[in-house]
């Protein structure tokens, strides 16, 4: 379902800043939200210390003490949040900064909703118990695109208990500012540039493809994938290069605006349930996946597919509608062969036993309610058979 109220078609209360090499001045736009800063990160992102110490340094100078909460590994647990909205609270935090990649991300925007209400993690994912109060203020630093989870008012969290990723989404979980800066992303890879960009197309396919979608958010999904799919080559040939990595960034900015009014969908569903169950992460899982997902949706959703081909630069004219679809995929496709990305769960140490569990899980998140059609378990794992 939709986060925000019927009513309401298109809703984005986050204030964005976006620009290359602005980490500096992150001390500047956070003074006018709060003084006493918890800046939440995972022992993994502390690898890009240098980009770090710069922002710690810039918010140091404007606030009254900045703490940095890096007690989580990696992947955020239900226990994590609980310790650290602890935290927040008896630090007196009044502002929170989320600051890395997906799991950071995620982190920040739970903790900062759980440290104001009195619940606890379970409570909020498997109870569905709703927030009373709004959140403390959270400013996203991301140190990559993220398919536009930056942006987004959803999070997704392992449960201690059964291992598996649960999803909560509430428009209280929107950030306050997205700080997005390029230039703490210019030491991606090749292959993680690759994977990210192929993500963010993932992410604004789905997002096009909602019940939910409308004029707005599809045209700014559209751009979104027109960035890509004329920037994710020279970002990847001109690393040093950053014009072609900022719209990538850009792009991930749009497919967020876009996906939280409209909702993903069943290649984030997907997605989820596969980092789940493999050691496959968010954005391999979003990148394996789209085509398999587009050819399913080939027939039912023809119509926006033309829109996509157009936006991939695809030639559409004097053809059927469904020959344009499909033009859609092929599209994709190309980008595929070019950059030379992996189409197969089996090209990673995925096992066939384990799709029956991937489809259960993935049929459980909420917001498959937004897909053009119904989609029985059966078939799920029928489109994982066919990614493998």
């Amino acid at each position: 379902m939709p986060v925000l109220p019927e009513w309401i078609n298109f809703q984005f209360p986050p204030k964005i800043h976006f620009e290359i090499d602005c980490g500096y001045k992150l001390g500047s736009f956070v003074k006018n939200i709060g003084s006493r800063v918890v800046l939440i990160t995972t022992q993994k992102e502390l690898e890009n210390a240098e980009e770090l110490s710069i922002i710690k340094t810039s918010l140091e100078k404007h606030a009254e003490g900045v703490i940095i909460y890096d007690d989580i590994v990696d992947r955020v647990h239900f226990k994590d949040l609980d310790s650290c909205a602890h935290f927040l609270r008896i630090s007196n935090a009044d502002c929170v900064v989320a600051y890395g990649s997906f799991e950071s991300v995620n982190a920040g925007k739970a903790a900062s909703l759980l440290a104001t209400n009195d619940l606890f993690a379970e409570e909020l994912l498997i109870g569905k118990k709703q927030p009373k109060k709004k959140g403390l203020p959270l400013i996203v630093v991301p140190t990559k695109p993220l398919l536009g989870n930056e942006c987004s008012p959803f999070f997704s969290i392992v449960d201690d208990k059964d291992k598996n990723r649960k999803y909560f989404a509430h428009e209280w979980a929107f950030p306050e500012l997205i700080v997005s800066d390029p230039k703490i992303g210019a030491g991606m890879s090749s292959s993680e540039t690759a994977k990210t960009g192929i993500s963010i197309l993932s992410a604004a396919v789905d997002s096009i493809l909602s019940k939910y979608a409308n004029e707005i958010t599809s045209s700014t999904a559209l751009r979104a994938i027109e960035l890509i799919s004329k920037n994710i080559v020279p970002a990847i040939r001109e690393p040093r290069n950053l014009g072609p990595k900022n719209s990538i960034y850009a792009a991930s900015l749009l497919a967020g605006i876009a996906q939280s009014t409209s909702s993903l969908g069943l290649c984030y569903a997907l997605s989820l349930a596969v980092t789940t169950v493999t050691n496959l992460d968010i954005f391999q899982s979003m990148s394996i996946l789209l085509p398999h997902v587009m050819e399913y949706n080939l027939t039912s959703s023809a119509g926006k597919y033309v829109m996509i081909a157009r936006a991939l630069d695809e030639d559409v004219t004097n053809i059927s509608v469904i020959e344009a679809a499909i033009k859609a995929v092929e599209g994709i496709r190309k980008i595929y062969l070019e950059l030379r990305i992996p189409q197969r769960l089996s090209e990673y140490e995925v096992k066939k036993i384990d799709l029956p569990g991937i489809a259960t899980l993935a049929a459980t998140y909420s917001f498959l309610d937004c897909l053009p059609r119904e989609l029985p378990k059966n078939e799920i794992e029928t489109i994982l058979v066919a990614a493998f």
